[in-house]
């Protein structure tokens, strides 16, 4: 088969660019703990009748704490559980500013947040997972490599075109989704 030539050579991205996956995985990872502590004390607290209701992520641990406020071992189980969301926090906080950093001093990314709906993370991710711009001979060929080009069904005269395949990165599909949402929702 490899003399044939039925196997094409594969891209191994830089490090520069395996740098950059692996600070979006780590900050995304510290994010969704957050998320998956806040949604726990959420539904421990419901047990209890208490409900948190809609905060914003600053007034979280106050509201928690003010609804635990009388009750001792409520207040004993729940005070570990809100110091491990403050110390995931400030880790993220950490990660993000590293992030913030090595998009503010690189041109390409800078370019990239002029598009409204593009901020740091996607700019970061769109770079980090293109890598090397000219290995792609078309530009329809990225839409390919993201798995964001549909999926054709044929066979005879049966000829149609079906979901997106998502044979590509899920990281920057879900990425660009969201720079997507926020283009047609926020930006006038």
């Amino acid at each position: 088969m490899m003399r044939v030539g039925l196997y094409g050579p594969v891209h191994v991205k830089t490090a520069a660019s395996q740098e950059k996956r692996t600070l979006l995985a780590a900050r995304k990872l510290l994010q969704g703990q957050n998320r998956a502590i806040e949604n726990d004390l959420r539904g421990l607290l419901r047990s209890f009748g208490l409900k948190v209701g809609p905060t914003s992520a600053g007034a979280f641990e106050a509201r928690v704490r003010q609804l635990v406020d009388g009750l001792p071992r409520l207040t004993a189980i729940m005070r570990p559980l809100l110091e491990a969301r403050a110390a995931l926090r400030s880790q993220f906080a950490v990660l993000h500013r590293q992030l913030l950093d090595l998009v503010r001093h690189d041109p390409v990314c800078r370019r990239f947040m002029t598009v409204p709906g593009v901020g740091a993370v996607v700019a970061i991710t769109f770079q980090a997972t293109v890598d090397i711009p000219q290995r792609f001979t078309k530009s329809q060929a990225v839409g390919a490599h993201f798995g964001l080009t549909p999926r054709a069904f044929s066979s005879g005269e049966t000829d149609y075109s079906g979901r997106i395949s998502r044979c590509g990165d899920a990281l920057m599909r879900s990425t660009l989704y969201e720079a997507a949402h926020t283009l047609l929702t926020h930006t006038k």
